[in-house]
Parts: C-alpha cells; sequence; structure tokens
C-alpha cells in the first residue's frame, strides 16, 4: 500500500460537480489517457487505501474522543466546538474530514463504475476481489460518517431518523440525507457482498476475516448482540491473544491482528495524528491533547494493572493538574484497526446481555484480565453473574481502548439499550446519550433544497 501520485485522481474530487471529461486544462491527463488498464484501477485502490488510512490515522477518532468523556477541553482551535457539541455548518475541521471521508468513496464509486462499464478490460479475479475490496473500505467510511454526523441507531425505534447521505455512484449531484436504518442496510449489504469476494490471506490488504470483524462492529453498535456473538464465536478461534500491552507497537506481526494500515517510515505514518496529539515529548509538559479526569482516575485506580504505567499526571495537587498518556510516544507505529481483543469485549457484552454462555463471556474477559494483571491475578470467579459479565466487559473497553474512538459510541449504544426514553441514566460527559450536539453539524456545501441540517444547540 505505498503511497501513488496518480494524475488524474485529482480530478476525481467531490468538491467539483464540472464533468471531468469537457475540459482538458494543460498538464492533466483525461480520463481515456489516465485510466485505462487494470493496473490503473489497482493504483486507485492502492489510492483509496491510503487515503483511507490517513483518516483513520487518529483523525476519525479523535473527533469521536471530543465528543466522550476521555479527554480534556482542547486548548484553542475549531476542535473546541467539537468538545462543546456547538458545531455549526462553517466549521473547517468538521467540513474537511466530512468532505475528504466522501473523497475517498467517489474514488471507490469509479472503481466499480471501471469493473462494469466495459472500457477496461480486467480478469474476473481481479474483478471480484477488487469489488470485495472497495465495498469494504466504502462500508468502513459510511460507518464512521453515520456513527459521527447523527443520532445513534435506536434513537428512534423503527430507525427513521436522519441519517446521511448514501454515496454508491460516481455523482457529486446533491442528495438527500437517507435514514439511519437505510444506512446501516447499506453498510451491511457492501459488508456481505465484500466478505463473499474478499480473499482469505491477502498480505496487508482487507480479507474475509476483516469484513467480518467489521460487520461484527456494525451489529454490536446496533445491539444486534445474536449476530455479534455468531460473528465472534466464527473469527475468534483463529487468533490468539498477545501478551503485548500496547498494540500499536506490534500491530503488523500481532497473534491478534484482523486488519491493519500499514506504515513503513516516519513519512508514511498510519497513525500520525494518534501521535501529534497525544505524543508527551517533553516529560515536563503535557501533550497537545489532555485526557480527562475520569478517564486518568480510571486507568491508575489499580497499580497492579499494568495498563496503569501509560497514565501520566502533571503538576498533580495544583490548580494546573493535567493528565496525559504515553501510549502514543513513537516516531511512528503501524495502525490497528480490527484485532481479537475487540472481538473478545465485545463477545463478552453480548454474553452478558444475552444471558447465555456466561462461562465463555468470563473467559474472554480473564484473558483480557491476564494479560493486564500477570502474575496479580483479578480473574473473574467462574460463577459471575451476567450482569457482572456486562459490567466488567465494558470497564475493561475504556481501559483497553482510550483514545481510539469507542468510548462514546459504545456510550451511545449503551443509552439506546439501557435508556431508551433518555430519562439521564446514562450520561457522556454529564449530558443525556440522545442530545442534539453528540451528533456534529453538516458543512455549508450541503446547503440545498434536498438536506436537512442536525439541530443546533449543543448539549445540556
Amino acid at each position: 500500500m505505498k503511497k501513488i501520485l496518480f494524475i488524474g485522481i485529482v480530478l476525481l474530487t467531490l468538491g467539483s460537480c464540472r464533468k471531468w471529461l469537457e475540459i482538458k486544462p494543460e498538464g492533466t491527463q483525461l480520463e481515456s489517457e489516465a485510466v485505462k488498464s487494470q493496473e490503473d484501477l489497482a493504483k486507485i485502490l492502492n489510492a483509496c487505501y491510503d487515503a483511507s488510512a490517513n483518516h483513520f490515522n487518529g483523525r476519525t477518532q479523535f473527533f469521536n474522543e471530543l465528543l466522550g468523556d476521555n479527554l480534556e477541553k482542547p486548548q484553542s482551535g475549531f476542535t473546541t466546538s467539537i468538545w462543546f457539541r456547538t458545531t455549526n455548518f462553517f466549521n473547517s475541521d468538521v467540513s474537511g474530514l466530512y468532505g475528504d471521508l466522501y473523497n475517498v468513496v467517489f474514488r471507490l464509486n469509479f472503481i466499480l463504475l471501471k469493473l462494469e462499464d466495459g472500457t477496461i478490460e480486467v480478469n474476473p479475479e481481479f474483478k471480484t476481489r477488487v469489488t470485495g475490496e472497495v465495498k469494504f473500505l466504502r462500508a468502513m467510511i459510511h460507518f464512521e460518517i453515520v456513527k459521527l454526523w447523527a443520532q445513534p441507531y435506536g434513537f428512534k425505534s423503527d430507525n427513521s431518523h436522519l441519517g446521511i447521505v448514501i454515496r454508491d455512484k460516481v455523482s457529486t449531484s446533491p442528495k438527500a440525507r437517507a435514514t439511519v436504518g437505510e444506512v446501516y442496510s447499506f453498510i451491511i449489504g457492501d459488508l456481505t457482498e465484500a466478505i463473499d469476494k474478499m480473499k482469505t490471506t491477502n498480505n496487508n490488504y482487507a480479507t474475509k476475516d476483516a469484513g467480518k470483524a467489521l460487520l461484527a462492529k456494525v451489529y454490536f453498535q446496533m445491539n444486534d448482540y445474536e449476530k455479534v456473538k455468531t460473528i465472534c464465536n466464527e473469527l475468534i478461534p483463529n487468533y490468539t491473544m498477545d501478551s503485548t500491552l500496547n498494540r500499536f507497537s506490534n500491530a503488523l506481526t500481532s497473534s491478534e491482528k484482523i486488519f491493519s494500515f500499514v506504515s513503513t517510515g516516519v513519512g508514511d505514518n498510519r497513525a500520525a495524528t494518534y501521535i501529534n496529539n497525544y505524543r508527551i515529548v517533553n516529560p515536563s509538559n503535557p501533550s497537545p491533547i489532555r485526557l480527562s479526569k475520569s478517564l486518568y482516575t480510571e486507568g491508575v485506580s489499580d497499580t497492579s494493572d499494568k495498563r496503569s504505567k501509560y497514565y501520566v499526571i502533571f503538576n498533580p495537587g495544583d490548580a494546573s493538574e493535567t493528565y496525559g498518556t504515553n501510549k502514543f510516544n513513537a516516531d511512528f507505529f503501524s495502525n490497528p484497526i480490527s484485532y481479537l481483543t475487540q472481538l473478545k469485549l465485545m463477545r463478552a457484552e453480548a454474553l452478558g446481555i444475552l444471558n447465555s454462555d456466561l462461562a465463555t463471556g468470563i473467559d474472554d474477559v480473564n484473558d483480557v484480565l491476564e494479560r493486564a494483571y500477570g502474575s496479580n491475578i483479578k480473574n473473574l470467579p467462574t460463577n459471575t453473574a451476567a450482569s457482572d459479565l456486562v459490567f466488567m466487559a465494558r470497564k475493561q473497553s475504556r481501559l483497553e481502548f482510550p483514545c481510539e474512538g469507542n468510548r462514546v459510541q459504545d456510550l451511545k449504544r449503551i443509552g439506546v439499550k439501557d435508556d431508551p426514553n433518555g430519562t439521564g441514566s446514562v450520561l457522556i460527559r454529564g449530558s443525556k446519550w440522545n442530545c442534539a450536539g453528540l451528533a456534529l453539524q453538516f458543512p455549508v456545501s450541503e446547503n440545498t433544497d434536498l438536506f436537512i441540517f442536525n439541530t443546533e444547540g449543543g448539549c445540556e
């Protein structure tokens, strides 16, 4: 997945509605010249992996974290309004991410078009594999957009509340928002086809297991725990737990790895935003983005937990006391996207909620605890109640994935299940899980007669 400078791809942007075959600007290539072979389509797919890796390098995860309860208020910039949950359609950080993600979708749709329109000769194996990988990436991106820009699945019982625009064609024409139910159906359809078409082994590219792991995450966000259990039961036996506490340090070689974005060095860093946001360069100064007191307190509450070493306190006892993490202290990392620990904690919570096969769920949590505590054994007893299993799976998820973008979506999902009427029993940094500000505002570029914007006004 090397970075590829591909002349002509720059013409495939979501920001321009002008047909790119009408005019040939000096120094550019037309589609007929630039995209004329199977090799050219492979290069575009590589460029889509490259762009996806650059947007999932901690960037989309950071937007999620800003809405949740793991971070302190940023010091300055447009991200401050995300943390306050008061974004509007002029926020350049929000519109930048939104446009960048849909730009990748546009390119992915272009690949599908060229695979089907008969203008390029491709062999059947290539067509099948690439179609699967394209639909995997397209589903991954739509899933991230709908989580950030819409209220969660289950916000309305029939999921008729507005979601996002589904982009499944090579078009920049204005479109109305689909419902959340329609968006999730589209994502599931893409992943189902992707799993059928992708390869079982595929070097550093997406595989059938990568598709299944993402599908499990989608069902988890939908509170569809029977399907989560089924997929996890299929995948988990194929992988083994890694003893490494920080999965970023061995993202490519870990026995847990299902799918990762690959870094080759500082100039090709697939965890760049993680590192830029959280890395502590000077031991006496905090990182640019600081942790919340609640995360720090939970992270260091038990010093026999080896994960507590990743938390750092600055100016203890002073009015300026603040907190950071040294988890991302490196020049570059490959970026783990799907891995065994995720599946085990999802399955454990699902089994607890279903009150089914509790012994397996207990074993899943204990696998995580044994790595965290080593000889200081803190395992769950074999007679752990279903409700306690659910509690512990959720607790371990916060401790295993800090700053990785999981927390706020977990709390929204839990709110849908445990507090469907939004009475306030499930709060996210003091606000109800279903408050308006927990969905980002769309950019002004979507301002058409077809499009309905999110309600502004933040959270109580």
